[in-house]
């Protein structure tokens, strides 16, 4: 079993960090043996979608995949063989964070042709995991129709990938360890320390419970 986890977050040990590791484990706890991967994308020094379209060039050497020799180039091979996968965005005005949008611009291009009707280059199916972090209220994100935008983009993994991609979401998180050295006013502290407390355990266990059912999942196949 094939699996790679990736911290699409520069904050390593906070909000979409935790929430990654908790689905690591909760792979773990069905298939203590699962080859798993561990990637933080802010390690790495990668460029998006340069539009080379070098990955659709008939006969060409990169056809249905991304020939840019960088940082990321070897994840992507890796994700278009593994079993599942696992990426945790953070959310940044209303969508996925620039970093992961670079990264999943590359993993979905790559992979289709623009034959008619278009086509997916991925030989087999890859499970999907969606973890997202947010510093919003899940009424303010329900009221602005915020992650409408995380629904397209999971679609279009899901048709590149073959798959139908798992959602994990956390609310209201807690952005700093000490609220009175930052300009932050708007936010009640102990509101969101509160939440903190009483709700992110929640998240986690529903990413440990993801990270679960995939296992499960792979072992049926």
């Amino acid at each position: 079993m094939k699996i790679i986890a990736i911290n699409g977050s520069p904050r390593k040990g906070w909000n979409s960090d935790r929430l990654l590791l908790s689905w690591v484990d909760g792979v773990k706890s069905v298939c203590n043996d699962a080859n798993i991967d561990v990637v933080n994308l802010y390690d790495l020094t990668f460029t998006g979608c340069r539009s080379c379209f070098a990955c659709k060039l008939k006969d060409g050497k990169f056809f249905g995949t991304c020939p840019i020799n960088d940082g990321i180039h070897d994840i992507l091979a890796g994700i278009r063989h593994a079993d599942a996968v696992a990426i945790a965005a953070p959310i940044y005005f209303g969508d996925i964070n620039a970093y992961t949008k670079c990264l999943l611009e590359r993993m979905i291009f790559s992979v289709m042709t623009y034959g008619n009707p278009p086509r997916n280059m991925v030989e087999n199916p890859v499970e999907f995991t969606m973890l997202y972090t947010m510093n919003a209220h899940e009424d303010f994100v329900v009221a602005h129709n915020y992650l409408s935008r995380c629904d397209e983009m999971e679609t279009t993994i899901g048709w590149a990938y073959k798959c139908k991609v798992e959602r994990v979401t956390a609310y209201n998180t807690y952005q700093f360890t000490d609220y009175s050295k930052y300009e932050s006013e708007y936010f009640d502290e102990a509101d969101k320390r509160n939440y903190r407390d009483t709700h992110f355990s929640l998240d986690l266990k529903a990413a440990f419970d993801a990270g679960a059912k995939c296992a499960e999942k792979l072992l049926k196949k």
